[in-house]
């Protein structure tokens, strides 16, 4: 079933601006420092080249120049998982796998860029995940190991359809990084969130 939906895809774009090799950025999908435009045009080209690029400490363009209002939200999911680049700083970090993402924007200024990595697996995993994660991004061991008892207690309460858990934030070049985490009671299944928030 998978193989015929990527045949019918493929099908649908030949001929058009998504068949080509190698297309070229338009001014309405990058911006003019080389970030990603955070709209629906930005988000097709990253769809195509497989890379998002977003810079998110204070020198990151005005939240206009990036497509998105004064003050909003702009969320999208990729066609296929993608690589993206993070610049914070002098700093660039590189985050393979991610399938969508969510940006806000406040006051005129990017306030947040939270990725959704396509990991779809329980919860030792987004754990293990958010832990392999931990030593980059400044996170206090501390608090993962924790994880595992708080959880324990939540199954052990029988209340409610989620567990929700938050690491961090941890801090790097000109920017905060947390990682989020939801258990649902229902199926195991823990999606995981890396959030990164201009410092200062």
């Amino acid at each position: 079933m998978v193989i015929a939906g990527v045949v019918v895809a493929a099908l649908a774009i030949q001929g058009s601006w998504w068949a080509e090799e190698a297309p070229s950025a338009s001014e309405d999908q990058k911006a003019s420092d080389g970030s990603s435009m955070l709209t629906d045009a930005g988000f097709d080209y990253v769809n195509v080249e497989g890379v998002l690029r977003v810079r998110v400490d204070e020198s990151a363009l005005p939240a206009r120049e990036l497509g998105l209002p004064d003050d909003g939200m702009k969320s999208a999911e990729f066609r296929r998982p993608v690589r993206t680049v993070i610049a914070a700083g002098d700093e660039v970090y590189v985050i393979d796998d991610i399938s969508g993402l969510t940006v806000t924007a406040a006051d005129g200024r990017l306030a947040s860029v939270a990725l959704s990595p396509d990991v779809v697996r329980g919860w030792s995993g987004a754990v293990g995940y958010l832990r392999a994660l931990g030593a980059e991004f400044g996170w206090d061991a501390a608090q993962l190991d924790t994880l595992d008892a708080d959880l324990a207690e939540f199954n052990r309460s029988g209340e409610g359809d989620t567990f929700e858990a938050s690491i961090g934030p941890g801090t790097i070049a000109g920017a905060e990084v947390t990682g989020h985490l939801v258990f649902h009671r229902a199926g195991g299944m823990t999606p995981v969130t890396i959030e990164f928030t201009p410092s200062g």
